[in-house]
């Protein structure tokens, strides 16, 4: 399987997290069991089962931070106007940009964009780009961990 394969699961995952009523660990294994249960397709093993892992939780646990810093680089713009797949592909990149420091920061927009082309609209992917791009620049001039 390839990482862009894993984060397709990832997102589908951090997809789930807001249509659970608790925000809580139990309902995140609730929501991981009722995916991969349903799934046909190759489930994730070994590292990208890791990786999935990682980063739902990551997101699951920073998602008041990473919100933060949507809502910082949104134009004229409310976070709750978002579409639920926008949102989830932002808090995806975002979460790997900040702290998956083997993922380059062009990487995560990029495989952003393309999981946008996939599930979006057909306004998601520009939509995507300019937030995720100013986010980018941002941690580029400031350093990884500085963002938030």
């Amino acid at each position: 399987m390839s990482r862009r394969d894993a984060r397709r699961h990832a997102f589908a995952l951090v997809f789930q997290l807001p249509f659970h009523k608790n925000s809580n660990v139990e309902s995140l294994a609730v929501a991981k069991k009722w995916y991969y249960d349903g799934l046909e397709a190759k489930r994730p093993s070994g590292k990208d089962a890791k990786y999935v892992d990682s980063v739902v939780w990551g997101v699951f646990e920073r998602q008041a931070q990473i919100d933060g810093v949507i809502e910082n680089f949104l134009r004229d713009w409310d976070i709750s106007r978002i579409s639920k797949v926008d949102l989830a592909i932002m808090r995806l990149a975002i979460y790997e940009m900040l702290c998956e420091p083997d993922v380059p920061i062009g990487t995560a927009v990029n495989e952003a964009i393309e999981l946008a082309k996939e599930f979006g609209t057909d306004d998601s992917p520009g939509f995507i780009n300019g937030v995720l791009g100013n986010v980018s620049r941002s941690i580029k001039s400031q350093g990884r961990e500085s963002i938030g």
